[in-house]
């Protein structure tokens, strides 16, 4: 599994940034998603077998049938310049992504803190602190906040 994250530190008036190498690895420590009630509400629209949500900040997310795709239209301010989306698949490490036209964005439901969604092997939680954590088969996932993003 490939891990990546970049962490921005600023103090006494230097920006400084430091990129973690990309290793094999198994996933980081993220919240139990698994251990959260599943959600009530409005979270389906016309597309064939996809759940969707919202998250308490604004974000649009989605998740596929068997194991995805997963993914936000969202991206957290370390990611790559001209990125906006983040995506998981279950053959794949997660990754950022440039689309032109949203593919998770739907008028659904917001998913509360605490809560999560599944969809036939792949499921995402949103955290008491407000991150988006979705996993899928083959341990691969992503953890999104709006300052940080954990990609595997």
């Amino acid at each position: 599994m490939t891990v990546r994250r970049t962490i921005v530190l600023a103090g006494a008036g230097a920006l400084v940034l430091l990129a973690a190498p990309t290793a094999a690895a198994d996933p980081p420590p993220v919240e139990d998603i698994d251990n959260y009630p599943v959600a009530q509400g409005n979270y389906t629209a016309t597309d064939f077998y996809w759940v969707f949500f919202r998250t308490p900040d604004g974000r649009s997310c989605g998740i596929g049938p068997n194991g995805g795709p997963i993914g936000c239209d969202a991206v957290p301010v370390d990611a790559p310049p001209g990125t906006n989306q983040t995506v998981v698949n279950s053959w794949a490490p997660a990754d950022y992504r440039h689309v032109d036209t949203p593919s998770f964005t739907r008028d659904v439901d917001v998913l509360p803190k605490g809560r999560r969604l599944e969809n036939w092997g792949a499921s995402c939680g949103v955290s008491h602190q407000g991150t988006v954590t979705c996993k899928t088969y083959n341990q691969h996932g992503f953890v999104l906040s709006a300052d940080y993003g954990v990609l595997w």
